[in-house]
């Protein structure tokens, strides 16, 4: 009952708006979407951490975010961005631990009954030692538009062959993919069991794999 921040004070500080208003809401096929009232980014805090893993690990997480990306989360895009990104590649594996803690922090914001994503024991109880599920990926990219914000899902866009799914539900457990945007910059940690990622874009623009290292 540590009321950990969802995304830390001092990140909000940095990214310009620690009262940026934002909106939590919930969206099920087949059920109307619910959302809560409007309330700062400050105050997105979950009740599921305890203080020994707020204060220590969670926290070194976070001193680490802000020392290697708190450039790239700022209102103004640095012209260093190509040089900031490359020098964090050999990093991945912290970025990767970072959004996993964040989008499990993050799938505690709603209620317990109202879960879209769900992350096994397994899963959760691995994450302090930064070990994560198999078949997960990291993508980075540039947003030409600036907010805040994040989303949670267990669906994707599948092609199967010559069959196109738009909206292929995975079940709890077997995938998941957590988005988050700090102003310009996006990042994405996803799995997908047996599958080949692949982007769609519409002027070619496409994100940087940052995990895992391609060579390995």
């Amino acid at each position: 009952d540590s009321k950990e921040h969802i995304f830390a004070l001092s990140l909000c500080k940095r990214a310009g708006d620690v009262n940026y208003a934002v909106i939590a809401g919930l969206s099920v096929e087949g059920k109307e979407n619910v959302t809560r009232n409007r309330h700062p980014i400050q105050a997105l805090k979950v009740r599921r951490v305890c203080k020994p893993c707020n204060k220590l690990w969670m926290s070194e997480l976070e001193t680490w975010f802000l020392s290697r990306l708190g450039f790239l989360i700022e209102p103004q895009w640095p012209q260093q961005a190509l040089t900031l990104i490359e020098e964090l590649k050999p990093e991945r594996n912290r970025l990767a631990h970072w959004l996993m803690k964040t989008a499990v922090t993050f799938s505690h914001t709603t209620l317990e009954s109202e879960h879209p994503v769900e992350f096994s024991y397994s899963v959760t109880q691995r994450i302090k030692d930064g070990i994560l599920p198999a078949n997960c990926w990291v993508d980075l990219a540039y947003s030409k538009s600036k907010t805040f914000g994040a989303t949670l899902t267990r669906c994707f866009r599948v092609k199967n062959g010559e069959r196109y799914n738009p909206s292929l539900l995975l079940p709890n457990g077997d995938g998941f993919k957590f988005i988050v945007q700090f102003n310009h910059l996006l990042l994405r940690i996803a799995q997908a069991p047996e599958a080949d990622v692949i982007c769609q874009s519409q002027h070619g623009e496409i994100p940087v794999r940052l995990y895992p290292d391609r060579k390995s």
